[in-house]
């Protein structure tokens, strides 16, 4: 059996490399991103099992991507995000997140 496919969009590389290793010695398996462009032209080839996603990204705001995945993609989606305020949760939640994660952690 394929160890599940974890997704990490990120623009910090230390978040990324953070979640990446402790998601690899766990045995899942990870592909990491900076940008929403590069993760979104990966989803034309593969489409991971989980999506952790940051909101606030270089390119586009991570919520865009969430409503996208959840709906579209069916994978299980993580926001991770230092955006505490209510409303971001609620939003998250209400455009397809599974769960809200507020940075640091």
């Amino acid at each position: 059996m394929t160890a599940p496919l974890v997704a990490i969009l990120d623009d910090e590389p230390e978040i990324r490399t953070m979640l990446a290793d402790a998601l690899d010695e766990a045995g899942f398996r990870t592909v990491s991103f900076g940008r929403a462009t590069e993760f979104e032209a990966s989803l034309n080839t593969t489409v991971p099992d989980v999506c952790l996603v940051d909101l606030s990204l270089p390119d586009r705001d991570g919520l865009s991507l969430v409503h996208r995945l959840a709906l579209e993609k069916g994978a299980i989606v993580i926001i991770i995000s230092g955006r505490a305020q209510v409303r971001d949760r609620v939003t998250g939640l209400e455009l397809g997140a599974d769960d809200y994660i507020i940075k640091p952690f």
